[in-house]
């Protein structure tokens, strides 16, 4: 082959090897498939709720709800509200439907669903006009309800408020107080009571007449604190001077029903059930602690010991007695008003449990060797001559 056929056909073979490479580089590479969804970031949506009803029907049947609650309908109108509510979750109707469905709901005894709707509206509606009413009632209902740290979150928030009246400034103090008190944070809540006390006082809050019930919290908050600091006194091991002790105790439940009894003055069937419970429960508890009381040194024989146990019989079965008085006056409260609350089941079973102690008195008084007259004499004993360290 010549040199100038040799090139003819190197050049040929090279057009046909930058052929092949430029069509394969025109081909289009192959699709990848997609990544699966689970690999990609969520996209969340707010939920869409599409009435089926104009801003003028919702309105419409809210003033047919409202007017139901008004004519104390209320279990017509809670399931108006809730109904609203739904259909309209972030229009103008919601906030007071809520609130307006934690009201009918309360109205029926149901503080519970009560207290999750005004929840509701203060954590979705904070600056709606129906928030601070939905917090005050809030914190009522957990008041009722026994759940104390959601009554000293609710109560904290009311009093950052800071455009409180007098009143309100005094009832969010109060439950604030209460809330510390039943959690033990007994010199917290003492402060916070002061705090609601000088407004009282400054005010002239009370002093004839029916109280506001803004201040049955205040003073039953109150007889809480005296309550705690007086039945941390107690006998077992017998203090160095058992009658100090015992007087500081019995000043502290005086001190206590004092405060106790100022709550019952609101004429509110719940806080009285709730005072007259505390109030017979102290001296229930106060009979309890003495009876711990071991004999003295000085009685060394049975027949002393016995003696010595007869005397305190005898003489604190008077607790016993009060305690049992007061509640069966609580008990009879709730009899007459309808207040059915878990104090006036508490105090009922504590007026069962005082009448059992009391049959237990009297048959352990019975079956001791001893004459009223004898037992009396050494009653007389006893009170000058305190128990001392056995």
């Amino acid at each position: 082959m010549s040199s100038s056929s040799a090139t003819s056909v190197a050049l040929l073979a090279l057009a046909v090897v930058l052929g092949g490479c430029t069509s394969e580089a025109n081909v289009p590479a192959p699709a990848r498939s997609p990544q699966p969804a689970s690999a990609r970031a969520p996209v969340e949506l707010a939920p869409v709720v599409v009435s089926p009803y104009s801003d003028a029907e919702l309105a419409a049947e809210f003033e047919r709800a409202r007017a139901l609650l008004l004519a104390d309908r209320a279990r017509e109108a809670a399931p108006l509200f809730e109904r609203l509510a739904r259909l309209a979750p972030g229009g103008e109707v919601a906030p007071p439907s809520l609130f307006n469905a934690g009201l009918a709901h309360e109205a029926l005894g149901d503080r519970a669903l009560a207290a999750e709707r005004y929840r509701e509206v203060a954590q979705r509606f904070p600056d709606h006009a129906v928030a601070r009413g939905a917090l005050f009632r809030l914190s009522r209902a957990a008041a009722a309800l026994e759940r104390w740290p959601e009554l000293v979150e609710v109560s904290r928030r009311l009093l950052r408020l800071g455009d409180l009246s007098v009143l309100e400034a005094i009832e969010a103090r109060g439950a604030l107080a209460l809330g510390l008190v039943e959690q033990d944070l007994v010199e917290e809540a003492a402060r916070q009571v002061a705090l609601a006390r000088d407004l009282i006082e400054e005010h002239r809050l009370g002093e004839s007449g029916k109280p506001p019930i803004e201040l049955a919290q205040v003073s039953f908050a109150l007889g809480e604190v005296r309550r705690r600091r007086s039945e941390a006194i107690t006998f077992v091991p017998v203090p160095a001077s058992f009658v100090d002790a015992l007087e500081r105790r019995c000043q502290g439940l005086l001190d206590a029903q004092s405060a106790y009894t100022e709550a019952m003055r609101s004429l509110d069937a719940h806080w009285s059930a709730m005072a007259g419970y505390r109030i017979g429960q102290l001296y229930k508890e106060l009979h309890r602690d003495v009876m711990q009381v071991p004999p003295p040194r000085s009685a060394g024989t049975p027949r002393e010991r016995q003696l010595f146990e007869g005397a305190m019989r005898l003489r604190y079965r008077v607790l016993l007695e009060k305690g049992q008085k007061m509640l069966a006056g609580t008990v009879r409260l709730g009899d007459r008003t309808g207040e059915s609350s878990a104090w006036v089941l508490r105090a009922r079973d504590a007026q069962r449990e005082i009448e059992l102690a009391l049959a237990d008195e009297q048959a352990a008084l019975a079956r001791l060797p001893f004459t009223e007259a004898e037992l009396l004499a050494a009653l007389d004993a006893l009170k000058t001559a305190a128990p001392k360290r056995p």
